[in-house]
């Protein structure tokens, strides 16, 4: 209702009343025609609801006032307006007829309302489009209100991008849809700017509870009715994931370390975590997993702790996350994380790393382990090539699953450095099944994903410890580079002589 309001307002130029009886300022421009466009699920929803809300009456009861004459909104929630019921009546529409050109309407079936445009007598038009729909393209807009659910969660980038031309806005009246994707980044962003002064994305949540114009004892009914899903979803405005998410059970807070700030609480594990700085002790064993790929390239660093004295963990204690990267500026950056450290294995993406990109000699894995060997960057039983991670995509994230579950102490077998896995924390909240209109599928959408599968063929594997070799310092490429030049040469007539070293040598 307060939206449908907004959008009528702003195609009238009639202001809204507050509840002090004075006038909201508005928003939109007065002086010049809007472009409108008001977005439904599907035709239905156009004449269903978009129609009923803006251009039929009894939105809303309205009642006169005592003091004024005036007919306002009735408020069931003041005693005195109650008492009075008898005397309201139907509110009109919100766009009544007198404001409409009778030679303004464009229609796609006349009979169940759904209508195209709408045009008004000063000039703005009101288009209506079904979210199934292409979104159209080239038109400045000034308004666009998104009703409900819609099919494309990736039309909604298109509909903001035109709103620049007249710096416009959007308004999305929805219920908290888990399932779509645009809504929860949306959702995310409007967190993200809640400091701001000035913030791009708001978010209202409006509770069902709190809903004046309901009954008590009605909203009474529906909580005790709902459950606890439903009350969360529609009560408390919540994005409730549980049946959408592949991993819900996942909690940074279970699984994340540390569990608190306060060490006094720390288990051995994070205690020895925290003493080093989030990295783990040579002794422990580590893993590295690769995700390869041009566009996003993820890998996902994992250490296990000697069994015997700290239990039975795997430690996800580190991640690198590039785009736009190839093989080379991947192993620079896998140097700095691995340098003068023993790990026993490296483990990649089988799928992707047996690919011959268009235009190259070697597949992707050869690729990564032509530019490991030139770091000089080996592990134990792979040296820089890589053992090949399962292609089993279910039984991976059913190995995943175990690893997050609760055991009998309390504890986790997969554990979570918070501060050194921001992505991979992000990537557990955004990894979701393929939803349609009908059911959840038990396939996953092929999108946020890139820590998801360094993690499920890490799972698949079975990392086990193994007592790591002392380290050897891997030098880097300038120093074996200075290493080579100060070789002596094999025909003393050839010696080099002195060498200068320094700026501008």
């Amino acid at each position: 209702m307060s939206s449908f309001a907004e959008t009528a307002s702003a195609a009238t130029t009639q202001p809204i009343i507050g509840w002090d009886g004075y006038p909201l300022p508005q928003k939109y421009p007065t002086n010049r025609p809007l472009l409108i466009w008001v977005v439904g699920y599907d035709e239905r929803h156009i004449g269903g609801t978009i129609y009923r809300m803006l251009f039929k009456p009894g939105a809303f009861r309205i009642i006169q006032d005592l003091k004024t004459g005036e007919w306002r909104a009735w408020k069931p929630w003041e005693l005195a307006d109650k008492l009075r019921e008898e005397e309201t009546r139907p509110a009109p529409p919100l766009i009544p007829p007198r404001l409409i050109d009778p030679k303004g309407w464009a229609w796609i079936e006349r009979a169940r309302r759904v209508f195209a445009t709408c045009r008004l007598l000063n000039g703005t038009e009101i288009h209506a489009f079904s979210s199934k729909s292409e979104p159209k393209k080239g038109d400045p807009v000034d308004l666009i209100h998104i009703d409900e659910d819609i099919e494309y969660s990736g039309h909604v980038a298109e509909w903001e991008s035109r709103l620049s031309d007249h710096r416009g806005r959007m308004i999305w009246s929805v219920f908290p849809l888990s399932k779509n994707t645009a809504l929860l980044d949306m959702s995310d962003r409007a967190e993200k700017q809640r400091d701001r002064a000035h913030p791009d994305v708001s978010e209202i949540v409006l509770k069902f509870s709190d809903n004046p114009y309901i009954d008590a004892d009605e909203k009474r009914k529906r909580l005790e009715g709902w459950s606890d899903i439903e009350r969360r979803a529609r009560d408390e405005g919540e994005f409730v994931t549980d049946d959408v998410l592949v991993y819900p059970n996942f909690s940074p807070k279970v699984h994340g370390l540390p569990y608190s700030d306060d060490p006094a609480g720390d288990d051995e594990v994070t205690r020895v975590l925290r003493m080093r700085g989030w990295q783990p002790p040579d002794e422990w064993c580590r893993y590295m997993v690769l995700d390869p790929g041009h566009g996003t390239c993820a890998c996902l660093f994992a250490a296990i702790p000697p069994p015997i004295k700290f239990g039975d963990f795997i430690v996800l204690y580190d991640e690198i996350y590039l785009h736009k990267s190839d093989a080379s500026q991947l192993a620079r950056a896998v140097w700095t994380k691995v340098s003068g450290k023993v790990f026993e294995a490296f483990i990649i993406d089988s799928r992707a790393g047996r690919q011959t990109p268009m235009g190259f000699s070697h597949t992707v894995q050869r690729q990564y382990s032509m530019a490991f060997e030139v770091h000089g960057i080996r592990s134990v039983r792979t040296g820089s090539e890589f053992i090949k991670g399962s292609d089993n995509k279910d039984a991976g994230i059913n190995q995943v699953r175990d690893l997050l579950t609760i055991r009998g102490d309390g504890t986790t077998k997969l554990r979570v450095i918070n501060v050194m896995c921001p992505n991979l924390r992000k990537e557990f909240v955004k990894y979701r099944k393929v939803v349609t209109r009908d059911e959840i599928k038990d396939e996953t959408v092929d999108r946020d994903d890139h820590l998801m599968d360094c993690l499920r063929y890490l799972a698949a594997f079975n990392p086990q410890f193994v007592e790591p070799e002392p380290a050897k310092v891997s030098p880097s490429l300038a120093y074996r580079a200075y290493q080579d030049l100060m070789k002596p040469p094999e025909d003393p007539a050839q010696s080099r002589g002195s060498i200068h070293m320094g700026p501008a040598a």
